[in-house]
């Protein structure tokens, strides 16, 4: 196995870092989190292609102005999400259970969304644009990617492109002003926050509410979810985020919510202009930390992440040593960042298994040469030991497991619990 420390990251290959804080333009950015150099997730090799992925820093720096996480080294959107990206939010029940909520959430607070044209930002395979079809309303989607052949395979409209001023200008000539714009997890995605609100101001009318959803970095926090600092997500964001980002956008919050999906969400809704009032909003879950303290509580997962890499390479290398290489099952990605840090390879994990129609069949897990196979071939009779890399939805895994008829032990990769 590697050795116990982090690895060095490797040179940024040009890619600035940044100095300024893209949501208030705060100055004064503090180093909280290193985690080395990781291969991107979504960079996922054919099986028995020589290639080797290329690797990139991981480094998080904190602005306390606006209470934001940024990563230091945005890796260009092109490299991040090429056509060939192989996310697919259909094949998750989290995932779809969450978007159900949110367009319950819309529907409660807003009304009926009969008529009303909803523009989804990064719509994947439009799953979240299905839902609000059934309930009546007009779906337009725009996706770089081609999840996007999917999603138009659903009847909705969808734009193949990456969201820009361009992009807004298209929409609005196109379409109109729209009624609702949402943004699942994508707002965390785009590297160019300047440029987003930009296009948004053009795309957004007088009667839009703009729908955001994202992982909540009270809830990183609070459950240790250092994983989720992958390089998709330039920004992790606060509540003090999001009512910066407003008044930029010469909006209010209407509305704030923190759903349980990812083990722990925000969302805001904005709407153009002054609020008249103080915003009717959920206050955040208890047990997560005050705002106030992020910064501070940030720099502490770095021996976080020290002691369990330790604990738990000691734990894998004694079941590899009863067992064998192991089966691990899912790979989300943000697991990648998991599997570079414990150094995992084919003596330690023999195979990842994926659901029988995702497009990550077929590939190596990014940086090393662990095959992901269909389920079809999961031997439910061996009752051997399997790792879990999608931890953070346990539930859902273990259930689908038991449904196969597995009765041996599912052990998380990373539990905080």
């Amino acid at each position: 196995m590697c050795p116990s420390t982090i690895a060095a990251p490797q040179p940024s290959d040009g890619i600035p870092a940044i100095r300024v804080c893209e949501v208030c333009g705060n100055d004064e950015l503090h180093a909280v989190l290193d985690l080395g150099a990781h291969a991107l997730c979504d960079d996922l090799v054919p099986l028995d292609d020589a290639r080797r992925c290329r690797q990139y820093p991981i480094e998080i720096l904190w602005c306390e102005g606006c209470r934001t996480a940024h990563q230091k080294y945005q890796v260009p959107k092109h490299d991040l999400f090429p056509r060939s990206y192989h996310y697919r939010a259909s094949l998750t029940r989290d995932v779809l259970d969450g978007m159900e909520q949110l367009v319950a959430s819309v529907i409660a607070n807003e009304g009926d969304v009969a008529g009303r044209l909803v523009l989804d930002v990064g719509c994947n395979d439009g799953s979240l644009l299905s839902v609000f079809a059934r309930h009546g309303a007009r779906t337009v989607g725009i996706e770089p990617t081609d999840a996007a052949l999917d999603a138009a395979a659903r009847g909705h409209q969808v734009h193949p492109t990456f969201f820009d001023l361009e992009a807004a200008r298209h929409i609005i000539a196109t379409h109109g002003h729209p009624h609702f714009i949402t943004f699942t997890n994508v707002f965390a995605h785009i590297e160019n926050l300047p440029g987003l609100l930009e296009a948004l101001r053009v795309v957004m009318g007088a009667d839009t509410r703009l729908i955001i959803e994202n992982h909540y970095l009270g809830a990183v926090i609070a459950r240790r979810q250092f994983d989720t600092f992958y390089h998709e997500h330039p920004r992790t964001y606060s509540r003090r985020s999001f009512d910066v980002i407003a008044a930029s956008l010469d909006c209010h919050l209407a509305r704030v919510e923190y759903p349980s999906r990812y083990g722990g969400n925000i969302r805001v809704v904005m709407a153009p202009g002054i609020a008249e009032g103080p915003p009717p909003h959920m206050d955040a879950p208890a047990g997560l930390p005050a705002e106030a303290s992020f910064g501070e509580q940030l720099r502490e997962l770095q021996p976080f992440v020290a002691s369990w890499r330790s604990e738990m390479r000691r734990t894998l290398a004694a079941l590899v040593a009863q067992h064998g290489p192991l089966r691990a099952k899912a790979f989300p990605g943000r697991a990648a960042i998991l599997v570079e840090l414990l150094a995992l390879d084919r003596t330690m994990i023999r195979a990842v298994y994926e659901q029988p129609r995702s497009p990550k069949i077929g590939h190596y897990v990014p940086g090393t040469r662990i095959p992901i196979v269909s389920d079809d071939r999961f031997d439910a009779h061996d009752a051997s030991p399997v790792l879990n890399l999608a931890w953070h939805i346990p539930s859902e895994i273990e259930r689908y497991l038991r449904t196969c008829g597995f009765t041996g032990p599912v052990l998380p990769v990373l539990s905080v619990d």
